[in-house]
């Protein structure tokens, strides 16, 4: 029993770690317009915030580990669901980095190209950049979203958590999975009002959800037994 709630405590530590790693994992001088000449200058910033893009995948992978011995007795198809998802999210991520620091390369080359040779690297950069946009803010989003959709109906199932807060946790995770199509169709930026106001409700949840579990935990961990 011990082991099972020091398992959700560290799960809502981990959900913590994820959003400081997410923030960490930014890299300003790849969102700027001038990337191409900015990234090079600023490779230890492009390099960590690659580091931490891998840290990240790891969380949210370790997240559903530590869960899944614990929900699996539920409803295992939710929660199997919920697992390869995530799994899938986190591979996702970690091309995410590769792509990243495969950016940081054409943009050295492409400070140290010649005129006539840049627009080479400038296509190529282009390409890369793109990707990883698609990587980051629309195919992880959409494939974390449906892990955290699973996940959250569980919850609002069992009760392990107050339903306000499952509730909460799916209307969220909706309005995400709207921003990225949204993205998707290029009706909005990633840097946009719009953009941030869609995800702000399920960042918000995340943080609170961690801490509920650190604090709170589970209403109950074992379910119970149907009378014979």
């Amino acid at each position: 029993m011990k082991l099972l709630k020091n398992s959700v405590k560290l799960a809502g530590i981990l959900i913590i770690l994820g959003m400081v790693t997410g923030i960490l994992s930014i890299a300003s001088a790849i969102d700027s317009p001038k990337y191409l000449t900015e990234a090079a200058t600023n490779t230890m910033q492009v390099t960590i915030a690659a580091f931490f893009q891998f840290i990240l995948s790891l969380t949210y992978v370790g997240f559903a580990i530590l869960l899944y011995p614990i929900l699996k007795k539920y409803n295992q198809r939710l929660v199997l669901g919920f697992l390869s998802f995530r799994i899938i999210s986190g591979v996702v991520l970690i091309i995410g980095s590769v792509i990243l620091l495969s950016i940081l390369v054409v943009s050295q080359e492409f400070v140290k190209s010649s005129s006539e040779n840049q627009w080479s690297f400038e296509a190529f950069g282009n390409v890369l950049k793109i990707t990883r946009d698609y990587i980051n803010h629309i195919f992880m989003v959409f494939t974390i979203s449906i892990a955290n959709l699973l996940l959250y109906i569980l919850f609002f199932k069992t009760k392990l958590i107050p339903k306000w807060l499952s509730v909460w946790g799916i209307l969220g995770t909706i309005l995400s999975i709207a921003a990225s199509v949204l993205l998707l169709f290029n009706i909005v930026d990633v840097i946009s009002v719009e953009y941030l106001a869609l995800n702000a409700p399920t960042g918000v949840f995340e943080l609170v959800l961690g801490f509920w579990l650190v604090i709170k935990g589970f209403k109950k961990v074992i379910p119970q037994k149907k009378p014979i």
